[in-house]
């Protein structure tokens, strides 16, 4: 399940650790982390999955609700304009817990 569902207070630290508190079965709030460098890369300019250090080459980074924006550096050293990455398509609330779903 998407963590926008079951999860508030969503925020960014240092541009890439999305912080959440996400309910867990028992209906308990539990705070919780994910480092968004481990698993969202940029090429080229563009976002993209199952990449990693998207923010090393990230300028004006910013989250709202579940979507992830920022210019990002292209190969030749320009930046692309804005670009954007719904959160919700990945990344999603296991019992209180951040975690990313990794498609195959």
């Amino acid at each position: 399940m998407s963590f926008v569902a079951t999860s508030q207070s969503f925020w960014l630290e240092n541009g890439h650790i999305l912080h959440a508190q996400c309910r867990d079965t028992d209906g308990s709030w539990k705070d919780s982390t994910i480092d968004l460098n481990q698993f969202i890369g940029n090429s080229d300019g563009w976002f993209v999955w199952d990449g990693a250090n998207f923010s090393r080459s990230a300028q004006n980074i910013s989250l709202d609700g579940p979507m992830l924006s920022a210019e990002l550096t292209t190969h030749d050293g320009g930046h692309r304009e804005r670009q954007g990455l719904n959160l919700n398509d990945r990344i999603s609330n296991n019992n209180g817990q951040l975690a990313y779903n990794r498609q195959t």
